[in-house]
């Protein structure tokens, strides 16, 4: 899909102050400057940040009562169980607490509520099951802020609940013993974004410091908290919180120790997928890893992925890394035969002209794998996208099973909440949200939805946008360019890699490779710099009028050499 290139206009104050005050180009600090960063500190920390400058994790409200609690639990071997969620964030999150507690010489158990069986979020059965096991402490990660009437419940139970979540906070909170969010108005923790994994990983810092403080490690070893951050770097990626502040630090220094290959059930899970790498980035994670530990929570059982991150035998994470490669497999194969059939009706209704949003059903759908289609769906046509799985009947009411994405311009949330009297429950943020719905309600949501789409967007909100960062010429992408790009890193949601605009060079060679890759020779007055656009095979015949390309540099390596290559994002005539 053709795009509209919008350049970003870098404020040049803040460009010329952080220029004069820290040790970087203006070049640099513009690109800063369009990832929003607006504060000097800010912008230090995100050269330079490490983790001395974490905040302390007792800012956060609540951490005191959490940690008070757990260390009776600790001290008087009361059992203690992690409820988590079944995608990665949630899977590392638990298995965050698991190795945890277990180096610290206390037996947890823990549950993951099965997505089709149970669905999101805390459960008064599985909470009844766990009492009954002698549960005492229940520990959310990645779940339980909306839970309120399941939070009576564990209370009534004889539970603590400890609710560890980063969700939208409620207009009233759960009555749990502690709730950790650092979206909770009453909180003075900094930073807002972190994912379900960094809030637990701020648990076990205030456990820590906290157990060492009473003399509990006088005589037991004492966890080194800098090897779990390769579970935290990989569930904050896999969620897609933005990479700045607390996530930029914790995602930088996760993906080091990831590198290192420490973790028995990780490495094992990165031979699996084929991942040569030595140096393993965000593209590996988000693409590689994170899909294959999602996909035990899509179509089979997250407690496939805690098994993985938890285990020290070689032969079990083989076999269980294995099992999350055929998962994998299947949620692919699931995933394109959704996407044609949704593709199929759009197309054939004519709503690819019609509409400006698309609310699309079918009784075979698999619900684990329709957010997923949802998203393409969203890439491809640039409209809010609504798949519902209609699987689920529950008594005499024939319940289906939705998920949601959004565009830029629409706060999906929002929407919902308007729409609410067409739910049976809902649940998001902006950019995704979830739903059950009754099947009956279909037909009259898909209108009511339609028609707000209609009437909050503008013509203009349905032209997908790229932002380009600056425009240079051809021959200032150089090693010096690609060294300054470095020290942004790593990328992702809320920073993503520069974008650059250039022109005025001659393209003296271009042809296909593999199936569909478009290979370009662009020549600039000192330079000749090889350009690679994946599935722009289309643009080959008229590859000699290029006049200008969107791009982003990166070093390629082949055979043993290393280049500087561009991998284009449009190209202009």
């Amino acid at each position: 899909m053709i795009k509209k290139w919008i350049l970003h206009q870098s404020d040049p104050e803040l460009v010329a102050l952080f220029s004069k005050h820290l040790p970087i180009s203006s070049r640099l600090a513009a690109l800063m400057v369009n990832r929003g960063i607006e504060d000097l500190d800010e912008a230090k920390q995100f050269v330079s940040g490490s983790l001395k400058d974490l905040p302390s994790p007792f800012l956060m409200k609540d951490m005191k009562k959490a940690v008070d609690r757990l260390v009776v639990a600790i001290e008087r071997r009361e059992s203690i169980t992690v409820y988590g969620d079944y995608d990665v964030d949630g899977v590392t999150a638990t298995s965050c607490l698991l190795n945890f507690f277990r180096e610290l010489g206390v037996p947890a158990g823990y549950h993951i509520p099965h997505r089709l069986k149970e669905g999101y979020g805390l459960h008064v059965e599985a909470l009844k099951e766990i009492h009954q096991k002698g549960g005492r402490v229940v520990i959310t990660a990645d779940c339980g802020i909306s839970n309120v009437n399941e939070a009576i419940a564990a209370s009534q139970l004889g539970i603590d609940l400890i609710i560890t979540d980063h969700h939208i906070v409620p207009p009233d909170l759960p009555e749990a013993h502690a709730v950790l969010n650092p979206l909770r108005k009453d909180s003075d923790y900094p930073d807002l974004n972190l994912a379900g994994v960094g809030v637990v990983f701020h648990l076990m810092m205030a456990l820590r410091a906290r157990l060492r403080q009473i003399g509990y490690f006088e005589n037991r070893h004492e966890p080194n908290l800098k090897h779990y951050l390769d579970l935290v770097a990989l569930g904050t990626i896999a969620d897609l919180v933005p990479l700045r502040g607390v996530n930029h630090i914790l995602v930088k220094e996760g993906l080091k120790v990831l590198s290192e290959r420490q973790r028995v059930g990780l490495r094992s899970l990165i031979v699996v997928s084929e991942i040569t790498k030595e140096q393993l980035g965000t593209y590996e994670v988000a693409f590689q890893l994170a899909p294959r530990l999602n996909a035990g929570g899509r179509v089979a059982s997250a407690e496939i992925g805690v098994k993985l991150l938890t285990t020290d035998d070689e032969e079990e994470a083989l076999r269980l890394s294995q099992t999350l490669d055929s998962e994998n497999k299947k949620r692919r194969f699931l995933q394109e035969e959704i996407l044609h059939q949704a593709v199929s009706q759009i197309e054939k209704a004519g709503y690819d002209q019609a509409r400006r949003s698309f609310v699309l059903s079918s009784p075979t759908w698999h619900p684990g794998v329709i957010g997923i289609v949802a998203s393409k769906l969203v890439e491809k046509y640039h409209r809010p996208a609504c798949l519902i799985a209609e699987q689920e009947a529950v008594g005499t009411v024939s319940l289906a099973r939705g998920s949601a994405r959004g565009i830029p311009a629409l706060h999906l949330l929002d929407a919902f909440r308007e729409l609410k009297d067409h739910f049976v429950n809902f649940g998001g943020h902006k950019a995704a949200a979830g739903f059950s719905i009754e099947r009956q309600h279909i037909g009259s949501f898909r209108e009511a939805f339609e028609k707000l789409v209609s009437q909050r967007l503008s013509e203009e909100d349905f032209i997908p946008k790229i932002k380009v960062d600056m425009k240079i010429a051809m021959d200032e992408v150089d090693q010096g360019l690609l060294t300054e790009i470095d020290q942004l890193a790593p990328f992702g949601m809320g920073n993503p890699e520069p974008i650059f605009i250039s022109d005025g060079f001659k393209v003296s060679h271009f042809s296909v490779v593999g199936k569909s890759h478009l290979k370009l020779r662009l020549e600039g007055r000192s330079c000749i710099r090889e350009a690679i656009g994946f599935q722009m095979a289309q643009f080959f015949s008229d590859a000699a009028k290029i006049k200008a390309v969107l791009y982003t540099p990166s070093v390629n390596e082949w055979q043993g050499r290393r280049s500087i290559q561009l991998k284009l994002k449009q190209v202009s005539f």
